[in-house]
């Protein structure tokens, strides 16, 4: 994509509505993307995502729609959803019945308390045109506030749906708040059908003690565009644990940003299952900024057809961040001749007394593995299915929610199984 089809495609992306809420928010982001265009392939953190696909169609805005969600209820949850379709809250969707009291799961357009923590989370300077154009055209979104020292017992589950007949660009909002000392276990999901640009943007706060952990789950349409941001920050003795599982979108890019107080933790966890000719980004940045922080982050992508991943993880130890302990790795399964993997895991370092490690692998199926479970009597697609099926179980595998984890699984031995009987055909 030029320079010249890329500043007409944000001019077009700008030109639907402008909510009238959040005022002050919208014009900053407005002011910020006037001096940018959207990125092209010549930007070193979008080299090997190109964004021309995007250009090629108009996308307007995002009408109110209704679905049937019965097909996306977790048991666990069925008191606990807020659902949003087409970036629209839908009431008649959604069940927050046994939500406890105190916590606060609602919409955005109905919780003004929370507009002075929107937009706040993480730096302003340096972000995606992504997440400025959600700032600026967003409708509603989900809130989530968790008083201090409440442990929520149930899982609470927000459900982000797009029904798309003709091209639609769809902005979904989140910002969840834990006070001191608080738990919670979330699960975030994407659905959809038909072609679509969604950017989702989700801003965290984790208070001093607190623990949130977050399933994030991907499965747009195989149309779809997924252009996501998540920012964290993470105080002291906080807790951040996070798992992103990418299925669906045409092309999709996850650009996680966490920042790690003294002694906080965080574990960026993530899986992409791709095929066809998908292609799947993920750029994080992981910021110990203080003392005794600890990261952990594993990334695995199985590729198929003429699929790509890309992954590109920062982590950065502040020269005051002593007693870091940060580990990262990459690791790639390769299904095919044409499917390809691009990773670049990074450590920045200006701390003395650390502990930090960062890896990457990219490879195809092992022959002896094969020849091994062929030998105790697995024809040669069975052994092939349940070698991939291996390669990502252990994201899979401590996911807490019964139901998604069972679902999950599911999908990924149906993926490889086709992939299987692709290469017969």
């Amino acid at each position: 994509m030029t320079s010249a089809v890329a500043a007409n495609l944000l001019s077009d992306l700008l030109s639907g509505p402008r909510p009238s809420e959040w005022d002050s928010l919208r014009e900053e982001a407005e002011a910020r993307l006037a001096r940018r265009d959207l990125p092209t392939t010549r930007d070193e953190d979008w080299k090997y995502t190109d964004l021309k696909a995007l250009g090629a169609i108009t996308f307007g805005p995002a009408p109110r729609a209704t679905v049937d969600v019965s097909g996306h209820l977790l048991p666990e949850m069925v008191g606990t959803r807020q659902v949003f379709v087409n970036g629209h809250h839908a009431p008649h969707a959604s069940c927050a019945s046994a939500v406890p009291a105190g916590v606060r799961f609602l919409p955005l357009s109905t919780a003004s308390e929370a507009c002075h923590a929107l937009g706040t989370v993480g730096p302003t300077h340096n972000q995606s045109p992504f997440e400025d154009l959600n700032t600026a055209r967003f409708v509603d979104g989900a809130v989530l506030l968790v008083p201090k020292n409440l442990k929520v017992a149930l899982p609470l589950h927000l459900l982000f749906l797009t029904k798309a007949e003709t091209p639609i660009t769809v902005f979904p909002r989140l910002l969840v708040v834990l006070e001191r000392g608080a738990e919670l276990e979330l699960v975030e999901e994407h659905h959809g059908e038909g072609t679509y640009l969604t950017c989702p943007v989700v801003e965290i706060r984790v208070a001093e003690g607190a623990v949130l952990r977050h399933e994030r789950v991907q499965r747009d349409s195989d149309e779809a565009f997924h252009l996501g941001t998540l920012k964290a920050e993470v105080a002291k003795g906080g807790q951040y644990h996070s798992r992103t599982l990418s299925f669906g979108a045409r092309l999709s890019r996850q650009q996680p940003w966490v920042r790690l107080a003294e002694g906080a933790e965080a574990t960026l966890d993530g899986l992409a299952l791709l095929d066809g000719a998908q292609v799947a980004d993920t750029h994080s940045f992981m910021l110990h900024a203080e003392p005794h922080a600890s990261s952990h982050q594993l990334h695995k992508c199985i590729v198929d057809g003429h699929a790509r991943a890309v992954f590109n993880g920062q982590v950065l130890v502040a020269p005051k961040a002593q007693g870091t302990d940060a580990k990262q790795q990459s690791r790639n399964l390769l299904l095919s001749e044409t499917a390809r993997v691009d990773t670049k895991p990074q450590l920045e370092i200006y701390a003395d007394d650390v502990k930090c490690s960062h890896g990457a692998t990219v490879g195809a199926l092992d022959p002896e593995e094969l020849f091994y479970l062929q030998s105790r009597g697995l024809n040669a697609d069975d052994a092939r299915n349940l070698l991939t099926y291996g390669f990502a179980a252990d994201v899979l595998t401590h996911i807490p929610v019964a139901s998604l984890r069972r679902a999950l699984r599911q999908l990924v031995m149906a993926r490889t199984q086709a992939a299987s009987l692709g290469d017969l055909a």
